[in-house]
């Protein structure tokens, strides 16, 4: 099976080093990870992941939810958002991006292993 590409946008250090283990001891690819949504943008655009796992809260001037529209205006590529922010108002303009799925954090890496295998069954299913 081949491994997934998976770029991880979050802002938080440590949280994004702790998924980046998870996404690897899964037998998958981090082909980048930043914190801002500028950032994400750049390296969408060079590395073309096969799965973006986005926070929604982000520094910079573009937060997750806005990060993810832009991808999906040039690219059908999967967002998932990964966010202990779930109350309706945050999930109803976060739906506006047509999200794959969302993760509640911290993310636990069994469900992260089920979502990558209904998502890419072709690599997820390591």
């Amino acid at each position: 099976m081949l491994p997934a590409r998976v770029m991880i946008v979050e802002d938080e250090a440590i949280t994004a080093m702790a998924t980046g283990a998870m996404i690897k001891r899964l037998g998958h690819v981090v082909s980048a990870a930043v914190g801002t949504g500028q950032d994400a943008l750049l390296a969408f655009r060079r590395q073309r992941p096969d799965l973006v796992l986005m926070d929604i809260r982000l520094d910079g001037d573009l937060d997750g939810i806005e990060t993810a529209k832009l991808m999906r205006r040039d690219s059908d590529v999967p967002v998932v958002f990964v966010t202990a922010f779930v109350d309706e108002v945050t999930r109803s303009r976060a739906a506006e991006a047509c999200p794959f799925a969302f993760m509640l954090k911290p993310l636990d890496e069994y469900d992260l292993k089920a979502m990558l295998a209904r998502l890419l069954p072709e690599v997820g299913g390591n």
